[in-house]
């Protein structure tokens, strides 16, 4: 991988880490701060970086590392996040399942019922 296609991968993972936390915050201030901490950066330097004006240097081997800890990280944690609400999911369809086919029992029952054919 070129240093070029690396620094855009990098750059790539860094914006998405800080839109999941804006999401999960509630405010992009403090989504570059809780970034920006995690990887051992400065909130200034990652959205200098992000912003790609050329202002700040690519990150060093050590950062780099960092940054792809904190992602994988972040990865795991949305992967865990998505089987616990498939799970919840599951649960859901298979009670509404059980009440919606108790419905259609008691309306095969109430239709009989009022065609006179349950008596």
């Amino acid at each position: 991988m070129s240093a070029t296609a690396l620094t855009s991968a990098t750059r790539s993972a860094l914006g998405l880490m800080v839109d999941k936390e804006a999401h999960r915050a509630g405010s992009r201030t403090v989504a570059y701060d809780r970034v920006a901490s995690t990887i051992g950066a400065s909130s200034s330097w990652l959205k200098k970086f992000l912003a790609d004006t050329g202002e700040v240097s690519e990150p060093r081997i050590h950062l780099f590392l960092r940054i792809k800890e904190a992602y994988i990280s972040a990865c795991e944690r949305i992967e865990a996040d998505n089987r616990g609400d498939e799970a919840r999911l599951r649960d859901l369809r298979g009670r509404l399942n059980e009440i919606i086919s108790g419905f259609d029992a008691e309306s095969h029952h109430q239709v009989k019922a009022g065609l006179g054919e349950g008596e």
